[in-house]
């Protein structure tokens, strides 16, 4: 009698929109309790950004100040005043300024792309407790896009939102203010009404329209993204069977859709660009025009009015930064909405604690049912299966009896819906998945290589490794003679996703990789299905050699049965149920056994 289990989680990751869209205090919430670590330079950012605006107004008013009064002095008759105060004090104002600026820009891009660091880690730890579920329920094309141009999007949230709110604040503030002292409150109220209007009410005018379509328009990017990847990835495939028009008629559809789904935002932040443009040059003409009465009555001097005139000029820098806050944002948010949709998305196999036992270490599927997401019949139904520790157990049949299906669960891949598969005694549901991964290796048929060294990508296993190690596992795999003939040898780099290596190389170098982390358990997909009959030979006696001086289990998964008596215990599979099962002598006495029948078709 089976024991009862837990159901099995659900295998569909949620699309985006499915689940509740977070507000916007929510995205930024999470921004920043990620990336915390590295904001506090910040603040200094936005002081440096407060300053040095202030500065540039102040440089503004004194240059008007002075010709105004200058003009007036030569028109009275008199001497015009010296102009060395006053380009002495720009001078000095300029530099400081220069220096705030770079203060500014400098801290605040380096938090920026500090912070883009830690959301890239997030996410790749994201992806990493969700692997290698998340690669079943997921397109590489879109997690490529979310984890680069995404990320790359939110880095306007750190570097133009925080200083340049605080500026848009601050600074008019304290220009209206000290105009209101300077040169009547009058004045400062009409310069007040155009500021208003520039930076709190048209940055806002079709926010919402702006929202929705810079979310439309990510998502749009990011199907673009998968698009051309998969057709790159498949070039071989695209151009071989006749379908490069077809797949640059697809990009072209997809890109269309970017820039239909781009043009709403776009149409709004170009009528706010104009709108606050209009504002900007309104504001001196508004405050010429409320300060002509009080010049007239001589309660403001012409230079003061002339001064406060440019002021608010010059606070067009300050304007035009909010302005382009309220239009780079939506853009920023809707980036970070996907991105944090993968970060915080639910573990669909959440870890266990325990630790399996030390020592030799066998596996146990247990009465397991599986079915595959989406598939309409189940991979396996009642498997009862034991590899013993320290022994050799081939899985055999045809395509689709369940064999690797067998191996996916064994590494916990998944969980069965039924049942339950135990390592060391240890139900998998409950075992730590480090421990786990630590103590069993996968060589699947067709394993990553990736775009460094040969060395490296054995290394991966075992990143301390010595080149000696490296070169004892190659040895086992047959594969020692071959790389020592390379170019560079164990340091020729390899080309992305191993294309400058054969099919048998790339086969031989994944074993190499998983014997160098010396697993207790070492599960075989159809290892050596690109080898020739010899080269096979060698590789098998070199890991039969292995297994026994470590005292390994080995699970290996073949459609070859020309050597299956090396084996201490096979299973036959078919249909998803085990029809046959023993040492491969005696189920080979069978004429008229599955096992025998397999071994006919072969010839």
């Amino acid at each position: 009698m089976s024991t009862p289990t837990p159901p099995r989680p659900n295998a569909t990751a949620p699309a985006p929109g499915d689940a509740a869209r977070p507000s916007r205090r929510a995205l930024v919430g999470w921004l920043l309790m990620v990336t915390r670590p590295v904001l506090p330079p910040l603040l200094t950012s936005t002081v440096c950004r407060v300053a040095g605006q202030l500065l540039g107004v102040a440089m503004f008013a004194l240059a008007a100040h002075a010709v105004v009064e200058a003009a007036q002095a030569l028109a009275a008759g008199g001497p015009a005043p010296s102009v060395w105060p006053v380009l002495s004090a720009m001078v000095v104002m300029s530099l400081a300024k220069a220096a705030l600026r770079y203060g500014e820009q400098f801290l605040g891009h380096t938090v920026a792309f500090s912070s883009l660091e830690l959301l890239r880690a997030e996410l790749f730890r994201a992806l990493a407790r969700r692997t290698p579920r998340v690669l079943t329920t997921a397109h590489s094309g879109d997690l490529l896009a979310r984890s680069t141009k995404d990320v790359d999007r939110i880095e306007v949230f750190f570097a133009h939102t925080f200083a340049p709110a605080v500026s848009a604040l601050l600074v008019p503030l304290t220009v209206v203010v000290t105009i209101g002292i300077g040169a009547t409150w009058p004045v400062a109220g009409a310069a007040a009404l155009t500021l208003v209007a520039a930076i709190a009410v048209v940055p806002v005018l079709g926010q919402r329209l702006a929202a929705a379509g810079s979310r439309r328009a990510v998502a749009a990017r990011a199907a673009l993204t998968q698009h051309v990847t998969d057709s790159v990835q498949g070039l071989a495939e695209v151009v071989g069977y006749g379908r490069a028009a077809e797949r640059l008629e697809r990009t072209r559809a997809l890109d269309d859709a970017v820039v239909a789904a781009s043009r709403p935002a776009t149409a709004a932040g170009a009528l706010r660009r104009g709108g606050v443009q209009l504002l900007v040059l309104a504001g001196p003409i508004a405050v010429v025009a409320a300060g002509a009465g009080p010049v007239a009555a001589g309660v403001v001097s012409p230079a003061a009015l002339a001064a406060a005139a440019a002021a608010v000029l010059r606070l067009g820098e300050t304007v035009r930064g909010a302005e382009e806050l309220a239009g780079s944002l939506p853009t920023a948010l809707a980036a970070a909405e996907r991105v944090r949709q993968v970060a915080t998305a639910p573990v669909e196999l959440p870890d266990g604690a325990a630790v399996l036992p030390p020592g030799a270490i066998g596996i146990a599927w247990e009465d397991v049912d599986y079915t595959y997401p989406g598939a309409s019949r189940p991979s396996l139904r009642g498997v009862r299966v034991r590899a013993a520790a320290e022994q050799w157990t081939c899985l055999v049949g045809v395509s689709g009896s369940g064999k690797t299906t067998l191996a996916r669960l064994a590494l916990r891949f998944d969980d069965p819906d039924r049942g339950r598969v135990r390592v060391g005694g240890v139900d998998l549901r409950e075992a730590a998945a480090d421990g786990l991964r630590g103590r069993v290796a996968l060589v699947s048929q067709e394993a990553h290589l990736f775009r460094m060294s040969v060395a490296d990508n054995v290394r991966l296993a075992r990143p301390g490794a010595t080149r000696e190690q490296v070169e004892a596992a190659c040895r086992v795999a047959a594969l020692h003679e071959e790389v020592a003939a390379m170019p560079a040898g164990y340091d020729t780099l390899l080309g992305e996703r191993g294309a400058s290596v054969s099919g048998g190389q790339r086969q031989r170098l994944a074993l190499a990789r998983a014997l160098l982390a010396e697993p207790d358990v070492l599960v075989l997909d159809e290892f050596t299905s690109h080898l020739d009959p010899a080269v096979d030979a060698r590789v098998r006696d070199g890991v039969h050699d292995w297994a026994a001086r470590r005292g390994a289990t080995v699970v290996e998964i073949t459609h070859r049965l020309h050597r299956i008596e090396q084996a201490d215990h096979v299973v036959v599979l078919d249909g998803g149920r085990v029809v046959q099962s023993g040492a491969p002598r005696e189920l080979l006495a069978d004429a008229d056994g599955p096992l025998a029948r397999l071994r006919a078709r072969q010839g």
